[in-house]
């Protein structure tokens, strides 16, 4: 797992941020900026490649050093965040995604993500960054805060998302849980259908227009947190 602080100046508060599969510090670095410019205070580690899910240790020590943790995971990251070993969690918000990345009922259905891992290539990533975004409009926007990785590397990454969740099971024992989950209406990734299943019994925001991509409708950190307090 790769790891990158976007700010640290010395907070009590630590705001961990788990992106989705395929991602870099782009969209990290974009959230930063829109979040200062609203008062954002708390320190932000963003984490992001799973193709290990093992924070490094210096970086683990750090992150326990913080009396509060806020987590808040989109995506991949959902299941991710709860199989990597974390210092206590206070509350943590799932968006669009769930801790059945690859299930009939609850996440994206087996043939899907498997035609998506055989498939994938620098043509098909586009057609897949449309989907995410849910349109053109939104894909050029989301140009700006784009990856820059290659598609085999993203592709690489999934196949070893694959071969940790057929190790690792659904969802593995931890000291925190969810306490809410964000669900887009418009979602063509992890179905809203799909999540509502998911997260019975847990809080949700349901936002009927949001596609997959968060990042237009929250474009600040802050309006992520308000959907919990």
């Amino acid at each position: 797992m790769k790891t990158a602080w976007l700010r640290k100046e010395g907070s009590q508060e630590l705001l961990l941020l788990f992106n989705g599969w395929g991602m870099d510090r782009r969209i990290g670095d974009h959230l930063l900026r829109q979040s200062e410019l609203a008062g954002l205070s708390s320190d932000i580690l963003l984490c992001y490649d799973y193709r290990s899910l093992e924070l490094e240790a210096g970086v683990m020590m750090e992150a326990a050093r913080y009396a509060r943790i806020t987590l808040v995971a989109w995506s991949f990251g959902v299941w991710a965040a709860r199989h990597t070993e974390l210092p206590p969690i206070a509350r943590a918000i799932a968006i669009n995604g769930t801790l059945f990345p690859v299930d009939d009922r609850k996440g994206i259905a087996p043939e899907i993500f498997e035609a998506t891992l055989a498939t994938y290539s620098e043509g098909s990533r586009q057609r897949f960054y449309r989907r995410m975004c849910g349109g053109r409009e939104e894909l050029a926007l989301f140009e700006s805060m784009a990856p820059l990785r290659t598609a085999a590397e993203q592709q690489e990454e999934l196949n070893s998302l694959k071969e940790q969740l057929h190790r690792a099971g659904a969802a593995k024992s931890a000291l925190w849980h969810y306490n809410h989950a964000i669900i887009g209406g418009r979602d063509l990734v992890f179905l809203a259908e799909q999540q509502y299943h998911a997260w019975r019994g847990v809080p949700q925001t349901v936002i009927a227009d949001m596609p997959h991509f968060p990042f237009f409708h929250f474009t600040t950190l802050q309006e992520v947190l308000e959907c919990i307090r």
